[in-house]
């Protein structure tokens, strides 16, 4: 028996209709669509300060440790990444990639450590810790099979079907900011958040005005926020101009369904912006930016993970809120994962009636080990792609396509000085562009049911405004048990109708009507369209 023959009957080729090439053309496709994970995780997850203490928060030693940082956490994105497609395609033999979940990289930032751990009590120690706990829950749940009784018993549908819209919407946020975005949005001292884009000389820092701020200015803490008030210069920044640009371009190559949009978007307007003595260079010219052009010019690098290596610190794993922590990042896990293996997989048409698919246990229990393997080289959970879609669509039928991505992850590893350059406002248009995709779980939504169109719009709208993914899902639940407290008993000693409780008639007669509601030209275009794939 010859090599590809072996390959063949492993991956079961022959008998789910593919080849190698096909494959590999559907691995191309699938690591283009989703490779900006390797730019924008990093930068996301060096938000939350990481291991860095020394002259925290705005000291030399601290911006020194933050661009290492960044810049290891590019390393072990595409070596956690490589590890779990290449469980995924040997083990569960399905076109799966994975990688750190965008929404998840944001809670464990964000909320769990706190933007560079301010204003938190668990550390990026304590916080990996919990990213492990959650990992090995998840693998239980995972093995034993009781997900689907999870999905169906504590999820509501209006909530489930809310979060990655509400998620998105979290992340557009984030990529319309400065620090990991366009920098459109910025703060106010009156309305919280305004039209920004100003030029860093017209930046007015905002301040922490704390008492010991008050006593001795020295004490004031800055971030990354300011607003564009107090000096003007309002939408006159380079940068955010040039974002606003590179965001619009992969919109357009979206809607001509190029494949690697992100890729070309986020490469076109990061290279531009490598040119040094321009009013859009990322290298600029003072000590960071000689720091980070003298790093970029190294091109390849041997990789370098020893500041986030196995620093997990179980001494914080007590208290509510480091429970909410795992629970959260467990739920937010879970459904992502549930999601959009489910989705990919029906695509290729091998769910079969009672929601399950081959090899589903080998799939979910694959999340939860790369979950594991990436808490111990300083990452937030780590879950199944839905870009991988891109691949099912160009033919790719089996995990040898997992195994293709993995090789280029590989790839990536020694390439981390490329992908630690990249500017904000090259990758922020990505995250708003994603943002904006994830919100298509809304048209599932009952919106003409109150009970449903409420607990989704409140799970939507309470996670970017609270800058919590968690507070999101607390929202949604709480909104939709508050209903079921009133509905449950009126139906159970009164006998009126549950309205949270959507029959099958009304849905079916909701379909009809929207039939109805359609143009005549336009039913005899998809007729003539179902009649051409038909004979297609």
């Amino acid at each position: 028996m010859t090599v590809m023959q072996k390959i063949d009957d492993y991956f079961k080729l022959t008998a789910r209709g593919t080849n190698v090439l096909t494959e590999f053309r559907g691995a191309v496709a699938t690591f283009l669509t989703m490779a900006y994970i390797l730019a924008i995780n990093p930068r996301i997850l060096a938000d939350s300060g990481g291991p860095c203490r020394e002259g925290w928060p705005v000291g030399a030693e601290y911006v020194t440790c933050m661009e290492e940082t960044k810049r290891q956490f590019v390393v072990a994105t595409a070596l956690t990444s490589m590890v779990a497609c290449l469980i995924m395609g040997l083990w569960a033999n399905l076109p799966i990639a994975l990688s750190c979940g965008m929404g998840m990289n944001a809670y464990f930032t964000y909320n769990v450590v706190g933007f560079k751990n301010f204003g938190s009590n668990i550390t990026y120690e304590g916080a990996l810790s919990a990213v492990l706990i959650e990992g090995i829950v998840f693998l239980f749940i995972a093995a034993t099979g009781i997900r689907f009784y999870l999905i169906k018993l504590l999820v509501p549908e209006p909530v489930r079907l809310a979060t990655p819209a509400a998620i998105g919407a979290f992340l557009a946020h984030l990529g319309l900011q400065t620090a990991e975005g366009i920098g459109v949005i910025v703060a106010d001292g009156a309305t919280l958040v305004t039209l920004g884009g100003c030029p860093v000389d017209k930046q007015t820092k905002m301040v922490a005005f704390t008492e010991g701020c008050q006593a001795d200015t020295s004490m004031c803490v800055t971030g990354d926020s300011y607003t564009c008030d107090s000096l003007g210069g309002r939408m006159e920044s380079a940068t955010a101009w040039i974002g606003i640009f590179g965001t619009l371009f992969m919109v357009i190559l979206l809607s001509y369904k190029f494949r690697s949009s992100f890729i070309i978007g986020i490469g076109f307007v990061t290279i531009i912006s490598w040119f040094r003595g321009t009013a859009i260079t990322y290298f600029t010219d003072d000590d960071l930016g000689n720091a980070r052009f003298d790093y970029f010019n190294k091109i390849v690098s041997t990789p370098d993970l020893s500041s986030i290596t196995a620093k997990w610190d179980f001494s914080e794993a007590k208290g509510s809120e480091y429970a909410v922590a795992v629970i959260t990042m467990l739920y937010v896990d879970f459904l992502d994962t549930s999601g959009t293996l489910l989705a990919i997989v029906d695509s290729m048409g091998y769910v079969d009636e009672h929601g399950d698919f081959p090899n589903s246990k080998a799939a979910f229990s694959t999340d939860a080990i790369a979950t594991i393997f990436g808490s111990l080289f300083g990452l937030s959970p780590v879950t199944s792609y839905i870009e991988s879609a891109a691949g099912v669509e160009a033919g790719s039928r089996t995990g040898l396509t997992s195994v293709f991505v993995a090789f280029f992850f590989f790839l990536s590893i020694f390439f981390a000085p490329i992908f630690s350059s990249i500017p904000p406002w090259a990758s922020g248009g990505a995250l708003i562009i994603i943002g904006a995709l994830m919100c298509r779980s809304l048209a599932k939504v009952h919106w003409d049911n109150p009970a449903h169109a409420v607990t989704a719009f409140v799970t939507v709208i309470v996670m970017p405004l609270t800058y919590s993914i968690a507070y999101g899902l607390v929202a949604g639940i709480g909104t939709w048990a508050s209903i079921k407290l009133v509905a449950f008993p009126l139906n159970y000693f009164f006998g009126i109708p549950d309205p949270t409780v959507v029959v099958k008639e009304d849905k079916a007669d909701m379909k009809k009507e929207e039939a109805d509601d359609e143009p005549e030209d336009l039913k005899l275009e998809e007729k003539d369209l179902d009649e051409n794939s038909d004979k297609a």
